[in-house]
């Protein structure tokens, strides 16, 4: 499926809102895709789980990511925090 066909493009209200359900990880790639080809601006909702440091910079953050990655992030883009029980190993 192309961008053109991605549900993740823009909704009209009266649409069914976009669901972990409705949306494949193709079309989510291909949208971000055809955002970043044209430059379109995106507001993006990310949920991320893993251990969280402050930087050097005053704002901003770490979390390294169960899978061993590292996202950095402004404060600024937080909406909620919420906490998670340890894994059991």
């Amino acid at each position: 499926m192309g961008a053109a066909g991605s549900p993740l493009r823009s909704a009209k209200r009266e649409e069914n809102p976009l669901t972990p359900e409705t949306a494949s990880l193709p079309s989510i790639n291909a949208r971000l895709a055809d955002a970043g080809e044209t430059g379109e601006t995106l507001e993006l909702i990310l949920v991320v789980r893993g251990t969280v440091r402050p930087m050097a910079v005053p704002g901003r953050w770490r979390v390294r990511l169960d899978g061993g990655g590292v996202l950095t992030f402004d404060a600024r883009c937080v909406v909620a925090a919420t906490s998670v029980g340890r894994r059991r190993r």
